[in-house]
């Protein structure tokens, strides 16, 4: 079994690959909120919550919408600024990760309210998952001798 580095080149297939994932969830879950706006369901869900109160429905939605947005902007920035191909830092990408990371947190803080913990334990791999994905995109290679 080999365990030396990977062949040279997969790691900006890897790096393209994670980006354009998060570009995808982002972006599909983001979006889509922002266009059709409040949802009729969202009050039977978290109306007797402590959401209710603080920060309020509206306004937690909203933050969601506008925190998933940031998370698919972040993601469009690391594409745009090519940074799979490893000439830079992978910076945005990075922030991408780690936005990503508070999202889920987000994500499944809202679920626990609920009650929801088959949903909670999926958010959790997802972060878990992200996590794995932002040690392998810190994780720099060595240059080679």
């Amino acid at each position: 079994m080999n365990s030396g580095p990977l062949p040279q080149g997969t790691r900006p297939v890897a790096l393209l690959a994670v980006n354009l994932l998060f570009l995808m969830v982002w972006g599909f879950t983001g979006v889509s909120k922002a266009l059709q706006g409040y949802p009729e369901w969202f009050p039977d869900k978290f109306g007797k919550t402590m959401l209710a109160t603080f920060p309020g429905l509206h306004a937690s939605f909203w933050m969601l919408t506008l925190a998933e947005l940031l998370g698919f902007a972040l993601a469009i920035l690391a594409l745009l600024r090519v940074e799979f191909l490893g000439r830079r830092t992978p910076l945005a990408l990075q922030a991408t990760l780690v936005w990503s990371l508070l999202v889920f947190v987000q994500l499944g803080f809202g679920q626990w309210l609920t009650s929801e913990f088959n949903g909670t334990a999926q958010l959790f791999t997802y972060f878990a998952g992200t996590l794995v994905c932002l040690m392998y995109v810190e994780n720099r290679p060595a240059a080679a001798p």
